[in-house]
């Protein structure tokens, strides 16, 4: 009872945008083996209090697409892909906003000097065959520099000043069947990520060789997409598997169509000290998983709602 007092304490009257650690003392406490044993003094472990959040994200008025796509020989069989998952996503925008555009980048451009590195906007006047054919379109890749590409496409170029509107929401693709070849660190290009898209809501989607050996591809690329995978770990989520029918998932992955339902944690819970809340009243229609070191929810989800999960974890 004395943690979860002390977690609600902290979920009234803490501001932070970031979960929180607070360090708790080491204690003793007395243990008996049995009747006529004398008590031990057992030194506890030290704790800290972790809060974890996220917030829902509520219906876009409008919406800037963006696919950055690898355009190397490797992936011209898998345009049609693509094609038809960008086909379902229009769908499924459309069922929330007919103010969306959707463009297209190749992952090379750095190098691509005047070469044809964009293609779009398209937008809910657009052609179903100007979409199938618009990769093809794209000059053909020689470096997989997708964090790199989206960066200067969108500080750099007339394009991408023009294509990302201020004040949009945005939803980003990354598609390769390569790893991902940039310099620039992963944290430091989330950084920019959330620095960029600080007034807006945005999503990122990766589409990349899952980073484990158990693959459906005919080959077993176990150190392919770890990059990728770093990135959605800040996003809660995992690659999609570009092995898999990932034009289908492409639609299904986005906070445009569904709510968030878990949390995987940053730290090791001691479990019994969970609470959860919802824009600060708590809930209790969730469980834990071990396995994962992920909550998942069970309770109805308020739009734009703060889901906040604290718990004590042992320093280590």
């Amino acid at each position: 009872m004395f943690n979860k007092i002390n977690l609600l304490f902290l979920f009234l009257f803490s501001c932070v945008n970031e979960f929180i650690v607070a360090p708790q003392k080491i204690i003793e406490v007395e243990a008996v083996l049995e009747d006529s044993a004398p008590p031990i003094l057992v030194e506890s472990l030290e704790t800290e209090v972790v809060i974890d959040y996220f917030e829902q994200p509520t219906k876009p008025e409008a919406l800037d697409v963006l696919v950055v796509l690898d355009t190397s020989c490797s992936m011209r069989d898998d345009y049609e892909k693509l094609s038809i998952g960008l086909e379902l996503l229009r769908q499924d925008i459309e069922l929330l906003t007919h103010d969306y555009q959707i463009g297209i980048i190749n992952s090379s451009l750095a190098y691509n000097d005047s070469k044809p590195y964009f293609i779009g906007p398209f937008d809910r006047n657009t052609n179903s065959i100007d979409l199938l054919l618009a990769p093809a379109i794209l000059f053909s890749d020689f470096y997989e520099v997708v964090f790199q590409s989206h960066y200067q496409f969108a500080t750099l170029t007339s394009e991408g000043v023009q294509f990302l509107r201020n004040g949009v929401d945005k939803l980003i693709i990354y598609i390769s069947d390569e790893n991902e070849q940039s310099i620039i660190p992963v944290s430091t290009f989330n950084q920019w990520l959330e620095d960029y898209h600080q007034d807006v809501q945005y999503d990122v989607v990766s589409i990349a060789f899952v980073p484990t050996s158990d693959t459906s591809c005919a080959y077993s690329p176990s150190d392919i997409g770890v990059r990728y995978q770093e990135l959605m770990n800040y996003y809660n989520k995992n690659v999609i598997d570009f092995c898999g029918d990932w034009q289908l998932a492409l639609a299904d992955s986005s906070f445009l169509l569904s709510e968030t339902t878990h949390l995987k944690l940053s730290k090791i819970p001691i479990e019994d000290s969970i609470v959860v809340y919802q824009d600060g009243i708590e809930e209790n229609m969730w469980y834990y998983l071990q396995s994962t070191n992920t909550v998942y929810f069970e309770f109805p989800m308020n739009e734009g709602a703060v889901i906040k999960v604290g718990y004590d974890s042992v320093v280590r």
